[in-house]
């Protein structure tokens, strides 16, 4: 671990953080709890905005990047919490003007105030492109009025704003003398010593499925006056005389201010990928010592090749993003990474290859625990409960990749050599260069017919081989390197059909395939070796089942349970139990 990781670690085991959710506590009050847990990783120096790819050191990015995945993985709420607040403060810090940086980074960077980022509505959804959200220039007093034109331009699934949300970054478009300029950011104020400011109404955007402490709401303007200073001015302006100057042509100001959103993926990606690291680790323990059948289950093949299918899942997840943050610090020595198509396209591929594994992952581990893997204390229900969402928010995986794939095939060559360096990072292993040309088989189906159904595809086999690539150049041993060709065997028997359309592989190939995939996953697991494998901080494993003496803690538990509700039940009408 880094000394980040570490001290994040050492953050997760005081008092302040356990249990993660507070027997009978509410959701308000636990809401209320994890803004104060996000303010108090943010003032140890562990998650601020200034940590972000292009504002600090970049090499010191891939830590900050795991630091918010095992924040994740601790409690997806907590993590929604500080990205809300992060993306929101990016959309001022990205477009915000010199003076406007001066004014509001610090209480950005500090948490100071909590933010929250406005961008989606109802019936645009990920079509950013068709909010309908305005803000009309009042010349006679220079001020902007925002107003939600129906209730389905309302800005819904807000995080922070429904409780305690300072200040909101809304995407709108600005109206100066009757002309539709496009798309702007606006800072705009929410609350003000707790009280909800005129012209501004928030509703709850509640009961969600999951994530229930990023308490969210949805947001409407009546009449909204802000000054003109709300208007994030790096690239527009207002001038004296009333007209609207913009050294950007209006498409450029629609990409620009979709530029905030590059990072926002990143964070589900790092938070589904620890999530499954944990959930592997808890299971893992949960196996070594749970018996069935005269064995631990650990020692059944049939359970072996399960765990081991989750755990490559897991592994490869990781081995992906530690890929992909090595292309963007690269990159971003050469230009503003959220400007960049290319890590853009290659984020959104991650995104989606970590987020659908992941419900497979904590899906697969949850059943492989049993009926315990459904107990709450046990850490791997509440993560599948949560992160089943995770495929839809920072933008819906289906919706990124038909971008993605534009962007790759606009700039074919970039993407390629990209692709083309985790071959060779490889060392020639055969099934990686074979999964690199099933990559350009199903990019070319989508240059052919359109985004579709192998946008979707194709974004999983980037990820794929991006993990592939990383992982074979790192093998981490003898364990490492079965997993990784169990891994590789999974993903070409994934996109068979694909392969044998093409041409790359025949019937024969698949076979052998499935025949390495079930040797590699029904071998011997040694549950220490791949407990090391997984790297999971002990700190973070709460959960009973992973604890060699689980049953004596279920059954003290459950006993003390039932007595604490028992004696309220017993006591007399108007008096108390003895």
């Amino acid at each position: 671990m880094t000394h980040r990781e570490e001290e994040l670690a050492r953050v997760l085991a005081g008092p302040e953080f356990a249990p993660v959710r507070p027997a009978g506590q509410s959701v308000y009050d636990y809401s209320l709890l994890t803004l104060r847990r996000a303010r108090l990783l943010n003032g140890a120096g562990l998650t601020a905005n200034s940590d972000w790819l292009g504002r600090g050191d970049s090499r010191a990015f891939p830590g900050f990047l795991r630091t918010m995945g095992w924040i994740g993985a601790y409690d997806l709420s907590l993590l929604n919490v500080l990205v809300s607040h992060q993306i929101a403060g990016d959309a001022l810090l990205s477009h915000g003007g010199p003076g406007q940086l001066r004014s509001y980074g610090p209480e950005i960077d500090r948490m100071a105030k909590v933010y929250c980022f406005a961008a989606s509505e109802l019936h645009a959804g990920s079509d950013l492109k068709r909010v309908r959200t305005t803000a009309v220039l009042d010349p006679s007093d220079r001020t902007l009025i925002l107003n939600t034109p129906s209730p389905a331009d309302a800005k819904v699934w807000i995080g922070n704003s429904l409780h305690t949300g300072d200040v909101a970054m809304v995407l709108g478009r600005l109206v100066v003398g009757g002309r539709d300029e496009g798309h702007h950011w606006f800072r705009v104020p929410l609350r003000e010593g707790g009280r909800v400011l005129p012209g501004v109404r928030i509703g709850r955007a509640e009961p969600k499925g999951g994530v229930t402490a990023n308490q969210t709401g949805l947001l409407t303007f009546t009449d909204c006056r802000l000054p003109l200073s709300a208007l994030m001015d790096r690239w527009a302006a207002v001038g004296p005389d009333g007209a609207y100057r913009s050294p950007l042509p209006r498409h450029r100001r629609f990409e620009e201010c979709l530029a905030t959103f590059t990072h926002e993926r990143l964070f589900p990606s790092a938070g589904a990928a620890h999530a499954q690291l944990l959930a592997c680790a808890v299971t893992t323990r949960f196996a070594v010592v749970k018996q069935a059948f005269g064995a631990p289950l650990i020692g059944h093949p049939h359970y072996r090749i399960r765990l081991s299918t989750a755990v490559c899942r897991a592994l490869a997840a990781r081995h992906a993003l530690a890929a992909l943050t090595s292309v963007a610090v690269a990159r971003a020595a050469q230009g503003p990474p959220a400007r960049d198509q290319v890590v853009h396209a290659l984020i959104s591929c991650a995104k989606s290859g970590c987020t659908g594994d992941a419900r497979h992952t904590l899906a697969e581990t949850r059943e492989l625990c049993g009926g315990l893997g459904y107990h709450d204390d046990n850490q791997i229900a509440p993560l599948l409960h949560d992160y089943e969402i995770a495929v839809t928010f920072g933008g819906d995986n289906t919706v990124l990749g038909y971008q993605a794939s534009r962007y790759a095939l606009r700039h074919r060559e970039e993407f390629d050599a990209v692709l083309d360096d985790a071959v060779a990072a490889a060392g020639g292993v055969g099934n990686v260069r074979l999964m690199r040309r099933i990559c350009d088989v199903l990019l070319d189906r989508v240059e052919q017919s359109g985004p579709g159904e192998a946008s979707t595809r194709w974004t999983r086999a980037v990820c794929q081989t991006l993990a592939l690539g990383h992982w074979a150049a790192h093998p981490e041993g003898a364990l490492g390197s079965r997993l990784m060709g169990q891994y590789a065997a999974a993903c070409l028997l994934e996109h068979s059909l694909t392969g044998l359309r093409a041409g790359i592989l025949d019937t024969d190939a698949v076979l052998r395939l499935e025949e390495t995939r079930q040797a590699a996953a029904a071998a011997p697991l040694d549950g220490l070796e791949l407990l090391g494998a997984l790297a999971v901080p002990d700190e973070l494993i709460t959960a009973p089942i992973a604890r060699r003496d689980f049953a004596e803690r279920h059954v003290t538990a459950a006993l003390e349970d039932l007595m604490a509700v028992a004696a309220p039940l017993a006591a007399p009408e108007g008096g108390t139990s003895s």
